[in-house]
């Protein structure tokens, strides 16, 4: 790049960013010895060195007492909405409350139910072993044959088939 005579190659900004990077490293260096101007200098006594506090400033109490004075007075629509508000969340809360309490017992009693139907299942499933144990099925088969006339099927009258469409068989009597 030519430099010609009173012109520079260099944008404005550059020398912005340069003297604002310096600016920030220049003060970080001396922020130990930092000088403040004006109102916002702190006092300090002649006889001790150390910096006078005088409280907060006179208008600040004011401030302070109007902002506490709001705060206490309350619109009379405002207080309305918060109690429609506390009370609808009051009885969402007693509602829950209660559908819990609805649901604790409900369980308690379902589990005494299926209490009650494993006993009654081991009672019927005890009852049924003894009553088959105490059926003598040759007794039942000399009991049909001599007292009742019964007897075992010939050959013609047993029929034999299949069924894949059903789980059950009906037995229909045969036609005259």
């Amino acid at each position: 790049m030519s430099r010609t005579s009173g012109q520079s190659n260099y944008r404005r900004s550059d020398f912005v960013d340069y003297n604002a990077g310096h600016a920030r490293r220049y003060a970080r260096n001396r922020q130990a010895e930092a000088y403040v101007y004006g109102a916002a200098a702190p006092k300090y006594d002649a006889r001790t060195g150390r910096e006078v506090y005088k409280g907060p400033a006179a208008g600040s109490k004011v401030a302070a007492r109007r902002n506490r004075e709001k705060a206490s007075h309350m619109n009379p629509g405002y207080i309305l909405f918060m109690l429609l508000i506390v009370s609808a969340m009051s009885f969402i809360l007693i509602r829950y409350i209660s559908l819990q309490a609805r649901i604790t017992s409900s369980v308690s009693d379902i589990t005494a139910l299926e209490n009650e139907l494993t006993t009654l299942i081991a009672a019927n499933e005890e009852r049924e072993n003894s009553i088959n144990a105490s059926i003598d099925l040759n007794e039942v088969k000399n009991i049909a044959i001599t007292e009742l006339g019964m007897k075992y099927p010939d050959q013609g009258q047993m029929v034999s088939y299949t069924n894949d469409k059903v789980d059950y068989v009906r037995q229909v009597a045969p036609a005259k």
